[in-house]
């Protein structure tokens, strides 16, 4: 039964002339399955011998895309291209929101579409989210005191969520994600490590590692970011002010 599940596509393919692009959102939940190992080497071996379909693999947490797609050892390493997406733009939201407030005879103009975009940092999730609390409340124009109101109501709806992530850190984690709000340049420096009670710069590694693991953080080169905009914050405006 799976073998004919993961042929079906080619088998239909081949017999109507036909071409397909199959594509699976989230492909890194694969690593939850029983035997994940053994499953994406099944996969492999019959997807490799495809000819009339084509697969697009993509997920949002990219660390463990990049270990399935990268590492020697993973029966998907060098399986095709990998392609990076950037962040959908701010003019592309703002004309998406615009469009949408308009179908539903309600307005928004651009400065107030940019906020919402900008609000939460372009993450698609939380844009709709905002857009959405934003349209709830507004009669027929949008206006900036809406989308703000509508942001702090966001972000206290999810402050249980956040507290329960935070509560789950070391004091280490906490610190180091306090020095990257404070926008310290020199994280392994002797100063950081002691005002921030980081211990050594050897812990620097290790506290980088498992919030990338807790999906917290994200880096690209020298480039340290929060994945989550709302619990960055969250983080800024109510717990690390208590």
């Amino acid at each position: 039964m799976m073998n004919d599940i993961l042929n079906l596509a080619e088998k239909i393919g081949t017999a109507s002339g036909l071409k397909f692009i199959i594509c699976i959102d989230e492909f890194q939940n694969i690593s939850e399955f029983d035997d994940p190992l053994g499953f994406q080497k099944k996969m492999r071996s019959f997807w490799q011998k495809h000819r009339n379909v084509s697969y697009c693999l993509y997920g949002s947490k990219r660390h463990m895309m990049m270990e399935v797609f990268t590492s020697p050892s993973m029966p998907f390493y060098k399986f095709g291209d990998i392609v990076f997406l950037e962040k959908i733009s701010v003019q592309n939201w703002i004309t998406f929101l615009q469009k949408r407030f308009t179908q539903t005879e309600k307005k928004i103009d651009k400065t107030n579409s940019k906020l919402i975009a900008e609000l939460v940092d372009c993450h698609p999730y939380y844009v709709q989210q905002l857009a959405q609390q934003s349209w709830l409340r507004t009669d027929i124009i949008c206006n900036s005191d809406i989308i703000l109101e509508a942001f702090e109501n966001l972000v206290l709806q999810l402050s249980l969520l956040f507290q329960s992530l935070t509560d789950g850190l070391s004091n280490s984690q906490i610190n180091f994600l306090r020095a990257l709000i404070n926008k310290v340049e020199h994280l392994s420096s002797q100063k950081t490590l002691l005002n921030y009670k980081l211990g050594t710069s050897g812990n620097i590694l290790k506290i980088k590692k498992a919030l990338i693991r807790k999906e917290i953080i994200d880096i690209q080169g020298s480039n340290i970011t929060f994945l989550d905009p709302l619990y960055k914050y969250w983080l800024e405006k109510y717990y690390f002010k208590m």
